[in-house]
């Protein structure tokens, strides 16, 4: 089943599912959302979610236009034994007959190229408006959208949403109303230490990861760093590439603030110490601390004196004009005036 990303951005935060949206919304459509249970072996949703992430690669191939024209390979007839002579006449017959048919469906071919042209010639006069073929970036646009359900479908197979409600369908098969509270994640595939279990979380992180690459050429940041965040969450908390491409998709908006870029060199600072060698990510954090440095030099030089301190005023308004002291003698009456000490007719001694 399919990773539940559609209104990820409006769901309460902590609410544990992840990308696995828990509404009915998508219910019996083969999507992640829709709490079947999964028939089958651990191993066959294996094979299966293999051959669904191999159709998203292909998708995503062909939307980025890595794909060239395959030729096919004419398959090999040969003719295991001469024809007998009443065959070889009939056959003989046959292909005189097609060659027949041939020059007459050549020459129907060019009553028809001739009509086309005059319809065409004819359009054009009338000066018609011909709706334009798909734009190449809507074509991209749907390819990629493809390739993003294969791999939802194919991670879904191993981690989906089920329902626990026993009575969950009607006599006829159709489902019952079912809440939110019936409803659960389903990871089992992805637990232990065994080879399928290893298996499994290999497969479900590839998808995910594959996923955020196709939303970061779609330049659709908040999916792709939610996909991301469902790998950091929920498979492996220790996924170096999550973590990189977590931080792309952090800095990835035009409208990304401050917080955004420290918390993406977190993130980079994490992944330099799974993978101190990786290039990527060393070259990453490079730049973003060298932009964090730029940035607040520029913001010192343009707030520069805007929060300096002010001198300290020490004399007092009723000296201006007069010396400063220059000892602090509590006798001298600018010091007491400073101080507004007011001795009594003795002096300080008298008091």
């Amino acid at each position: 089943m399919a990773l539940g990303f559609a209104d990820f951005a409006d769901e309460p935060e902590d609410e544990g599912a992840g990308l696995i949206s828990l509404e009915m919304g998508a219910f019996g459509s083969g999507s992640m959302n829709d709490p079947l249970r999964h028939d089958g072996t651990l191993r066959e949703r294996l094979e299966k979610g293999r051959r669904l992430k191999e159709s998203g690669n292909e998708a995503l191939k062909a939307a980025s236009g890595l794909v060239g024209s395959t030729l096919a390979t004419p398959s090999s007839c040969s003719v295991s034994a001469r024809a007998k002579p009443s065959e070889a006449q009939a056959l003989s017959s046959r292909v005189q007959e097609l060659e027949g048919i041939i020059l007459q469906k050549e020459q129907e071919l060019k009553e028809l190229r001739k009509d086309f042209l005059v319809a065409k010639t004819q359009l054009a006069e009338s000066q018609v408006v011909v709706e334009p073929p798909p734009e190449k970036d809507h074509v991209e646009k749907d390819g990629l959208e493809k390739a993003i359900t294969s791999y939802e479908k194919a991670a879904g197979l191993l981690r989906y949403v089920e329902c626990t409600r026993p009575d969950w369908k009607n006599d006829d098969g159709s489902y019952k109303g079912i809440e939110d509270q019936h409803l659960r994640v389903d990871a089992s595939a992805l637990e232990g230490d065994g080879p399928e279990a290893a298996e499994a979380k290999e497969l479900v992180t590839s998808c995910y990861l594959n996923i955020a690459l196709v939303c970061q050429k779609l330049e659709d940041f908040p999916r792709m760093c939610a996909a991301c965040d469902e790998v950091l969450s929920h498979v492996n908390t220790k996924c170096v590439k999550a973590l990189y491409r977590r931080a792309q998709a952090r800095v990835g908006l035009t409208s990304a603030l401050d917080e955004d870029r420290d918390a993406a060199i977190q993130d980079l600072h994490q992944a330099a110490q799974l993978a101190p060698h990786d290039k990527d990510v060393r070259g990453l954090l490079v730049k973003l601390k060298t932009e964090k440095k730029r940035q607040e030099a520029s913001d010192r030089s343009t707030f520069a004196g805007m929060f300096d301190r002010g001198e300290v005023v020490t004399n007092d308004p009723r000296m201006e004009g007069e010396a400063k002291p220059t000892k602090w003698d509590l006798n001298d009456p600018r010091v007491q005036a400073m101080l507004d000490v007011h001795p009594g007719p003795g002096g300080l001694a008298a008091c």
